[in-house]
């Protein structure tokens, strides 16, 4: 293809461009986009994905740097930081996500899901994915703010401004042209502008409660932690964070969600045995319940692709790659490697019950020193709100054929969500259709 037709079908059909890709060419090929001639070197062969992944990041750093994303999370974000300055981060951040801490916000995500459901039309088609973004938006909100959330009015309209469906138009200017970490402008500045007047507003209040070191929020503990040098955070650097925590917090596990409820509702004999297990185990049995979790990850994973820009030459399979490669692992296509999974394009729960996923075969949340911090609290997540949701409601197809074979995938910025937003109809668990 001309570059010109690459860049648009990257922009407007990205899954549809590796897939055709992936067939014609196999688990290598290269990207051109138009007009910066800019490249990327797709691979879906596991062997290749752990090279990019165990690769020392003084050869093959994160590419984040100068991605579209760079401009909006900050220059201090864990996303956009690479070396030693990454892993300072990486180890600030990590407390609050680890193990029994991160059970803390079990009761936030659960109430936040009861609420939202409240308002669900029973029996009347809706579209899911508005839905699981306002409640993962609201249980960031809280685990990071704690009780304050209820003062995040500008943040929780700040934050929509800034993921509106017309964003992914700017995310791919941003991504084509040079490199830079100059804000964005217009509405989109703008919106950005009001987040961080209510993010340093709010740091400068929380400093000044008498009650800060024994809060138990996010926020909180970041204001506490310090360095191997016994530094804090500065200012720049929590709000980089706290961006980077509310909008990459959130967004993703709103689209898992509505994926999981997307493909359970097609395939109703593993929508009934999940919806067994909850009933069998309401405290929490969840063998089947982390089977489908894993396995929409894999069939629909939210996030594409992750980089990897080459600062020296690599051996990558077959391939010596030159230092300045934007060596790309395809997080979509690596998860439905004919390889490794029967019929890939399946949704098949029972694949993970056996065996767990395989380490680089299985990369939803990325891999290597740059794995997702946050992995683990969107996995429980997904679970809690699941398992809330099927206890007392019955998903059903809106009528129409057009509904039947599943939605497509569309763009939204840099993630891939249902085409028509996981369109289902409620009904009330036990009641006559």
């Amino acid at each position: 293809m001309p570059p010109l037709v690459q860049t648009l079908a990257w922009a407007m059909a990205p899954t549809w461009l590796m897939d055709r890709c992936a067939r014609t060419l196999g688990e290598w090929f290269t990207l051109t986009f138009f007009p910066s001639g800019m490249q990327l070197v797709l691979v879906s062969d596991p062997e290749a994905v752990k090279t990019a992944f165990t690769a020392s990041p003084e050869v093959a750093p994160s590419g984040a740097a100068n991605s579209p994303v760079a401009p909006v999370m900050g220059p201090h974000s864990v996303i956009v930081l690479t070396g030693a300055e990454h892993l300072r981060q990486r180890k600030l951040l990590l407390p609050p996500f680890h193990g029994e801490r991160m059970r803390e916000y079990e009761d936030a995500i659960v109430e936040a899901t009861r609420r939202d459901m409240a308002a669900w039309p029973v029996g009347k088609p809706m579209r899911l994915h508005e839905r699981t973004r306002a409640i993962t938006l609201e249980v960031i909100l809280r685990a990071v703010f704690g009780v304050e959330a209820e003062r995040m009015d500008r943040v929780r309209e700040a934050v929509g401004t800034l993921l509106v469906p017309a964003s992914t138009l700017l995310l791919m200017r941003l991504a084509l042209r040079r490199p830079s970490l100059e804000r964005p402008g217009g509405e989109f500045g703008q919106a950005l502008d009001r987040l961080d007047a209510v993010l340093y507003e709010e740091l400068e209040r929380r400093r000044s409660r008498e009650d800060l070191a024994e809060r138990r929020d996010i926020l909180s503990l970041l204001m506490q932690a310090r360095d191997e040098d016994g530094q804090p955070m500065t200012d720049a650097e929590l709000r980089d964070e706290l961006v980077s925590l509310l909008l990459a917090g959130h967004e993703t596990t709103a689209t898992s969600v509505a994926w999981a409820i997307e493909r359970l509702v097609r395939h109703p004999d593993k929508l009934e045995r999940l919806v067994a297990e909850i009933d069998a185990h309401p405290d929490g049995g969840e063998e089947y319940m982390t089977a489908v979790v894993n396995e929409t990850l894999r069939v629909r994973p939210v996030v594409p692709i992750v980089v990897r820009m080459l600062k020296g030459e690599l051996q990558v399979g077959p391939y010596t790659l030159p230092a300045g490669t934007r060596l790309t692992p395809s997080i979509y296509l690596t998860n439905r490697n004919p390889r490794v999974y029967r019929e890939p394009d399946e949704f098949r729960p029972e694949r993970f019950l056996d065996s767990a996923p395989e380490t680089f075969s299985w990369i939803p949340f990325g891999g290597g020193i740059r794995r997702c911090i946050g992995a683990a609290f969107a996995q429980l997540e997904m679970k809690l709100i699941l398992r809330t949701v099927l206890s007392e409601l019955q998903p059903t197809l809106p009528r129409g054929r057009r509904w039947r074979a599943g939605e497509g995938t569309r763009r939204r910025a840099i993630t891939l969500v249902p085409a028509a937003g996981a369109r289902v109809v409620w009904r009330r668990r036990g009641a006559s259709v």
